[in-house]
């Protein structure tokens, strides 16, 4: 509803009259709960090619939720922080607003209205704060007829009071009821319902609205995604509007609550949504730095399931490039690039769909295929085969296809483990946990196509085009993630491969294989807080390591990375 209901000659006039003082002495007895404030634009946005400030674009909406019509001449209106500084006031004109009507003022001259705006209040409350929220408050006098705070404004998006119930005052005090709105575009960029109900659902931890119905949030773990595909480099577009990465779900499950960051981000931009953000198993999401079809470059609109706010770089060996999906403190998968192509994607062979087999930067190419405006990739869609891969058997050795190298019966041996790491906060056993083994032979073999398996039934085979040597007594190293950030354990101690699959503290196996073939396999009854076991050096062999007692526990001063846990992950063990 938005007729309004004017006492006195023309609603021009009424616009100009004022109250013969500023005391915000009510000519309506208005009483708390009359007024509820039901939505908040604090940030407009600009169309697509376009520029401008907020000057006449900021509004907030109230709702007449008594029987009758309510005059507001003389009502004080303040904005000013939550905890009430920077305070600013305007006192109504004269104007009145009929039962059950939503009615929006603005920051416009009260002849220069936009027309979703009914009433202008002109600079007299000041800009809207879109950070740290702000505070809105209705007054007669000393008594207060209604307040709300707004908090996590976003340009182009209004903070709604939820429609799920009647607006009611008490409802707008707590923010788990505000939502922000995403449905109806007033103005080109910009959503919201000025002076209409509210469209929005609000966000209940834990559950979203599928079809209808409120059900749980089915979360991704470890191993049902995989990033696929990354444009940190557009060149039809500029960065901070073409840059976008995709995942590819190995499992169905739900986005909400998953976080995109860097290996730096401290505060992922998470996916948030009322209604469940559902990925079947075999699907594509893409995330965007712009939502925007006719700003990004192109990328299909019903492609994009989220958006993030960081900066993907082009990579170089010194500072590669990064990007990360979360889940709280679990990474679910990640990627690094050490080079971009201006205006093509870094695009992940279908052949090593696999969240350890895309730690290769060398099972990515160049995208090949153009999309919207010119750039090259796949946004939402199967990836092309990367031509320039080895075929079956054979690997890239410097530049040179040659046919992979299998270790022998008993030169492949587990020598370390790390089960238990130091520290009791979430997800550092899913970040720290790692083990390694060493090549007894005369000769140097290669880890590509061998599997690695803990307890649960899950194999991660590794999968790369460049040949994964390992050097005749040398290490190699197996982690979570080659990340050192993530792992504690410095650069210059190489991680050789990821895994997925936890190592258990107690009762617990590894077992490197080829194919169905076992190459070695340790189990340990128990493990020590943040100290890895070690194979003694004088039993280095695959019949050996079966004996427990053939095992010490790292010692004191064998300290590594960044971590609190002792061990010598890729080095010589040391047993006394």
């Amino acid at each position: 509803m938005r007729a309004l209901v004017f006492f006195g000659s023309t609603a021009t006039a009424l616009a100009a009259c004022g109250p013969s003082s500023n005391s915000g002495d009510c000519v309506d007895e208005l009483l708390a709960g009359d007024l509820v404030i039901t939505e908040v634009f604090a940030d407009a946005k600009a169309p697509p090619g376009g520029s401008g400030s907020d000057e006449g674009k900021e509004w907030f909406e109230i709702y007449n939720a008594s029987d009758r019509a309510l005059e507001l001449k003389g009502m004080r209106v303040v904005h000013a922080r939550p905890d009430g500084s920077r305070a600013k006031s305007h006192v109504m004109r004269e104007i009145t607003i009929a039962p059950g009507q939503y009615f929006t003022l603005g920051n416009s001259a009260a002849d220069l209205l936009p027309p979703y705006i009914d009433y202008g209040y002109s600079a007299d409350l000041g800009d809207m704060f879109n950070t740290d929220g702000g505070k809105l408050t209705l007054s007669c006098g000393g008594s207060e007829i209604d307040s709300a705070v707004y908090e996590n404004v976003v340009s182009g998006r209004s903070r709604q009071l939820a429609a799920d119930q009647p607006p009611d005052y008490t409802r707008n005090d707590d923010q788990a009821n505000w939502c922000e709105a995403v449905a109806t575009e007033f103005e080109i960029a910009n959503f919201g319902t000025p002076g209409a109900e509210n469209d929005c659902t609000p966000i209940i931890t834990g559950q979203c609205n599928d079809g209808g119905t409120m059900r749980p949030v089915v979360s991704p773990a470890a191993g049902d995604l995989v990033i696929t595909e990354v444009m940190p480099n557009p060149a039809a577009v500029g960065d901070e509007a073409g840059e976008w990465f995709e995942i590819h779900a190995i499992n169905a499950f739900d986005l909400n609550g998953v976080g995109l960051a860097r290996a730096s981000t401290t505060n992922p931009n998470l996916i948030e949504s009322a209604d469940c953000i559902h990925l079947e198993a075999g699907s594509y999401a893409v995330f965007a730095r712009n939502p925007d079809t006719a700003a990004n470059g192109g990328i299909p609109a019903d492609a994009i399931r989220g958006t993030f706010s960081f900066t993907l770089t082009n990579g170089s060996a010194s500072s590669p490039g990064d990007v990360r999906v979360v889940l709280g403190s679990t990474v679910l998968d990640a990627v690094t690039w050490t080079r971009s192509t201006s205006g093509a994607s870094r695009s992940l062979d279908p052949d090593f769909f696999d969240p350890t087999a895309n730690d290769e930067e060398s099972n990515f190419c160049d995208g090949a295929d153009a999309y919207g405006a010119g750039d090259l990739g796949t946004p939402g869609s199967a990836n092309p085969q990367c031509s320039s891969g080895p075929v079956a058997g054979m690997c890239n050795d410097n530049g040179t296809a040659r046919p992979i190298v299998k270790p022998a019966a008993g030169q492949l041996v587990i020598t370390e483990f790390l089960a238990n790491p130091a520290g009791t906060a979430a997800g550092v056993d899913g970040r720290e946990e790692w083990f390694e083994i060493q090549n007894t032979g005369a000769t140097a073999f290669d880890l590509n196509g061998l599997g690695l398996k803990g307890n649960a039934a899950t194999i991660n085979v590794i999968a790369s085009a460049d040949c994964k040597s390992v050097p005749a007594g040398g290490y190699a190293l197996f982690a979570h993630s080659t990340d050192p950030a993530t792992t504690g354990i410095e650069a210059t101690r190489t991680v050789d491969a990821t895994f997925s699959f936890a190592l258990a503290q107690s009762s617990g196996n590894i077992y490197v294989l080829d194919g169905e073939t076992e190459l070695d396999h340790v189990s340990w009854a128990a493990s020590t807080d943040g100290v890895s076991d070690q194979l003694k050096p004088a039993n280095t062999s695959t019949t050996e390591n079966d004996d427990a007692a053939n095992f010490c526990k790292a010692q004191t001063g064998q300290t590594y990375g960044t971590t609190a846990n002792v061990g010598t992950p890729k080095a010589a063990n040391i047993c006394p």
